[in-house]
C-alpha cells in the first residue's frame, strides 16, 4: 500500500503518482526496520543493483522519473542516488535526496533519465551514517547472482548474493513502460542439514520483473542429473515487482554427497519470456550419511552463589529429557562470580557476551547465544521455550564434520588413552578451525545458594587438555584427522580460584571433544561445528564386546531401519556399529530414530553400572 504524503515547497524530492509508472528492480518490497545492515566499518555505505542490457532493451527510450527506496534508519547525514555504467567510474547521473524513511518512499528525479540499451547500468544509493546505525535495506527474497552489489571492508564493489540478505531495496519508477512479460527463477538456499534416506521439500522462487501480472508458468525440475519433471503453476496472480514461492517435487537420495537441483521456467502466461537469460538456476544440496554422529554443545554459565540457578538447572534438565537430539552439556562456573569449581579457562568463555563485562549468557548452544535472553542477566533462569528455540535453530545448520572418540581407561594407572578422529564432509567457512579437548565431571556434591549444602552440580567444567580455544586442525573435505589422546586422571583437580581441590571419580568423568572456529576478535565467529563426549569408564570401541547384563540396567534396539526404538532401563545408551564406530547416543528409553540395516552393539549405563547387548536392525 502506498501512503499519501504532504506536498512541501522547496524539497529536492517530491512524492510522485504511481498510476502511469512501472517499478523496475529486483526487490519484492519486503523490509522491517530490524533488517538494516552495514557492509563495512566505514561511515559511508554504498549499494546498487545491476540491470543488464538484455532487460534494458525492452525499456529503451523510456524515462526513469523517480526512485523508490527504504532505509534501515533515518539517522543519516547524506544520501545520494546515482546511475552509472561503471561502479568504479564517474556517475552518469547523481542527485542528493532528503527525507529518507524506514518505510518505502518515492522520490522524483530533478531530471528524468532516458534509458538506453547499449550497456549494463547500475542504480544505487550512497549513504553517510555513523557506525552505530545500519542504514542499508535488503528484502527477504532468495536473491539473484549478479544483481545486488555493495562496497565491502576493502572498499571494493562485490556481488552480495553470497551474503544471503536478499536483493537491495531500491526500485526505479519508469513512465509509460510497455506491457511485457519478464520473470526470473531464483536458486533456493540449500545450506542446511540434510541426510540420506530422508525426504525433503524445497521451494523455488519466481520474481516478476515485467509489467504484466503473471498468472501461469511451467516449471522444469531436474535432480542429480535425472530426468526433468515438468509441472504447471496456474491460477495465480503475481504482480510487477513481487516474488512467488512454489513447491518442487520432494527430494530423496540414498547416496551421500552433493546433489544439484536444476530449475527452469517458461511458457509465462502462455507466451515466451522477453528476457529468458535468467530463467534457469541451480542449487546444490549436501547430503550427510543417515547414521552420522551429530551432537550439540550446550554450555551454561552458573555459580554456586547464583540464587536463580537451581530453578534454571531444573528447567534445563526437564527440557532436554523431551528432546531426541544428542546434547553435550558443560557447566561453566563463571560470569556471575567465581566459586569452588571455577577454572582459568572459564574466564575466557565470558567473552561470548562482552569482554569488558562480567556478564555471561544464561546458556549457549554451539556457541550461539539466544537474542531473546538478556545479556545483562547472567543467571541461569531460562524458559523451556528459549532452550527449544536454540536447539531447533541449530538443528538446521550443517555439522560439517563428524567426531569419533575411541578411548580406553586403565583403572590401575588412571590413564585415559585412545584417539579422536575428525572426518570432514563439508569444509566450513571459518578461517581457523580448532579442536578443543576438555574434562567434565558430573554430579559433584557441594553448596549451592537456594539449593542447600548437598546440591548436585551437573556437567561441571574441569579444564582443557589443549587450551581454552584448543589447537588448529586442517579440515579438508573428504579427509580424516586423527589425534592421539593420553591423559592421566589425577586424584583431584585444583580449581583456579580459592585453590580448592575437587576429588575426581572416574565413573563421573567425561572427555569432551569440540570442533569449532576461532576468531580472536569476533566472538560470533567461534561457531561449534560438532562435538562428542565419552565417559572415562565407558570407552569408545564396541568390537569384540560380549553381552554383559547387570541388575536394573538394560538396553537394546528394536524395530526396522526406518523406525528404531531404544528400549531398556538406562541413563544413557551408546550405539556402535560392528566396526566399533559410535553412531548414536540415546538419553532416554523410548527414543526413536533411523539407522542403516546391520548389526549393532549397545552399551547401556545407569548409576555407574553397564550392560551391553547386540541387536540386528533389518530394512
Amino acid at each position: 500500500m502506498i501512503k499519501g504524503s504532504t506536498f512541501v515547497m522547496g524539497m529536492l524530492m517530491l512524492p510522485i503518482c504511481m498510476s502511469a509508472q512501472t517499478k523496475i528492480g529486483y526487490s519484492n518490497g519486503d523490509f522491517e526496520r530490524t533488517d538494516g545492515v552495514r557492509l563495512n566499518s566505514s561511515e559511508q555505505q554504498s549499494a546498487a543493483i545491476r540491470i543488464p542490457v538484455s532487460k534494458l532493451k525492452t525499456l529503451a527510450g523510456k524515462k526513469i522519473t523517480g526512485v523508490r527506496g527504504v532505509f534501515g534508519t533515518r539517522n543519516v547525514e547524506s544520501v545520494k542516488f546515482f546511475i552509472t555504467d561503471n561502479l568504479n567510474g564517474t556517475p552518469l547521473y547523481e542527485q542528493a535526496i532528503s527525507g529518507v524513511s524506514t518505510s518505502w518512499k518515492n522520490f522524483t528525479l530533478d531530471t528524468p533519465f532516458e534509458i538506453t540499451a547499449d550497456k549494463d547500468l547500475y542504480f544505487g544509493f550512497t549513504v553517510t551514517s555513523t557506525t552505530n546505525y545500519r542504514p542499508l535495506a535488503f528484502d527477504r527474497s532468495y536473491g539473484e547472482k549478479g544483481c545486488s552489489y555493495g562496497v565491502n571492508e576493502d572498499g571494493e564493489w562485490v556481488d552480495l548474493f553470497s551474503n544471503k540478505m536478499g536483493c537491495f531495496n531500491i526500485m526505479l519508477l519508469v513512465d509509460d513502460a510497455p506491457a511485457f512479460v519478464d520473470v526470473s527463477v531464483r536458486p533456493f538456499d540449500a545450506d542446511g542439514y540434510y541426510k540420506t534416506e530422508s525426504e525433503y521439500k524445497f521451494q523455488g522462487q519466481l520474481y516478476n520483473f515485467g509489467s504484466e501480472t503473471v498468472t501461469s508458468f511451467d516449471v522444469h525440475c531436474k535432480f542429480d542429473n535425472k530426468e526433468t519433471e515438468t509441472f504447471t503453476v496456474s491460477g495465480v496472480s503475481i504482480p510487477n515487482a513481487s516474488t512467488y514461492n512454489f513447491d518442487i517435487p520432494n527430494i530423496l537420495t540414498e547416496s551421500q554427497g552433493r546433489k544439484v537441483v536444476e530449475l527452469s521456467v517458461d511458457n509465462i502466461n502462455g507466451t515466451a519470456d522477453t528476457d529468458a537469460t535468467d530463467n534457469e538456476c541451480q542449487s546444490t544440496v549436501y547430503f550427510y550419511p543417515a547414521d552420522i554422529q551429530r551432537s550439540y554443545l550446550l554450555e551454561n554459565f552458573t555459580s554456586q552463589l547464583c540464587i536463580n540457578c537451581p530453578d534454571g538447572h531444573e528447567v534445563m534438565e526437564a527440557t532436554l529429557k523431551d528432546r531426541t537430539e544428542s546434547i553435550v552439556q558443560i557447566g561453566h562456573h563463571s560470569g556471575y562470580q567465581p566459586d569452588s569449581f571455577t577454572m582459568e579457562e572459564d574466564d575466557a568463555y565470558v567473552d561470548f557476551y562482552n569482554s569488558s563485562s562480567t556478564f555471561a549468557p544464561a546458556f549457549m548452544l554451539n556457541r550461539a547465544t539466544n537474542e531473546n535472553i538478556s545479556a545483562a542477566s547472567p543467571v541461569f533462569n531460562v524458559s523451556r521455550v528459549y532452550i527449544n528455540e536454540s536447539i531447533d535453530k541449530q538443528a538446521t545448520i550443517q555439522p560439517y564434520v563428524e567426531l569419533q572418540l575411541n578411548t580406553d581407561f586403565d583403572k590401575n594407572t588412571s590413564l585415559l588413552s585412545g584417539t579422536v578422529k575428525i572426518k570432514t564432509y563439508v569444509k566450513p567457512a571459518g578461517t581457523d578451525p580448532r579442536l578443543t579437548l576438555c574434562i567434565v565431571q558430573d554430579s559433584i556434591m557441594g553448596m549451592q545458594q537456594n539449593g542447600g549444602s548437598a546440591y548436585m552440580h551437573r556437567h561441571v567444567f574441569r579444564g582443557c587438555l589443549n587450551g581454552a580455544w584448543g589447537e588448529s586442525v586442517a579440515l579438508e573435505e573428504g579427509k580424516e584427522f586423527t589425534k592421539e589422546i593420553s591423559y592421566t586422571l589425577p586424584d583431584s583437580i585444583l580449581s583456579t580460584y580459592y585453590g580448592i581441590n575437587v576429588k575426581t571419580l572416574p565413573e563421573q568423568m567425561y572427555l569432551v571433544a569440540i570442533v569449532s572456529n576461532y576468531n580472536p576478535s569476533d566472538v560470533t565467529d567461534r561457531k561449534v561445528y560438532n562435538c562428542a563426549e565419552v565417559r572415562f569408564t565407558d570407552g569408545g570401541a564396541a568390537s569384540g564386546i560380549s553381552e554383559v547384563v547387570e541388575n536394573n540396567v538394560s538396553g537394546r534396539l528394536y524395530g526396522s531401519s526406518d523406525c528404531v526404538k531404544a528400549d531398556g532401563n538406562f541413563d544413557r545408551m551408546y550405539v556402535y556399529d560392528i566396526n566399533g564406530k559410535l553412531v548414536r547416543k540415546c538419553e532416554n528409553p523410548g527414543e526413536t530414530f533411523t539407522l542403516s540395516p546391520g548389526i549393532y552393539v549397545t552399551r547401556a549405563v545407569r548409576d555407574g553400572k553397564t550392560a551391553t547387548a547386540k541387536s540386528v536392525i533389518a530394512r
